[in-house]
């Protein structure tokens, strides 16, 4: 099982990088009430994405949370998801850009 991950806040620049590359949603603004980022661990799959696109290294695993297996599952399964609805994406912009290719050369 991977470790979860949460967010120092203090060099966190709020850029919203992490927010958007979240395949669960774990991660919140202003949850708190304030201008802040917030991993929610009951979703976090501690897929690393997040570290990978934080420009300021603000993210870091957190060793002692040990997640709900019954939660950490459903969250595995919107990751899939996620993943799922991305891929179709990326093939239906290959799809057009290979038939505007056509169009052109036509």
């Amino acid at each position: 099982m991977l470790p979860v991950v949460e967010i120092d806040i203090g060099p966190c620049i709020n850029c919203s990088l992490c927010r958007r590359a979240c395949p669960t949603e774990a991660i919140n603004y202003f949850s708190t009430g304030k201008r802040t980022h917030v991993v929610d661990k009951e979703l976090c799959i501690g897929c690393d994405i997040c570290v990978k696109v934080c420009p300021m290294d603000c993210i870091d695993q957190d060793m002692e949370y040990k997640p709900d297996p019954v939660k950490l599952e459903s969250a595995k399964v919107k990751a899939r998801a996620f993943a799922k609805r991305q891929r179709g994406v990326r093939v239906a912009r290959r799809e057009r850009a290979q038939r505007a290719k056509e169009k052109v050369h036509a």
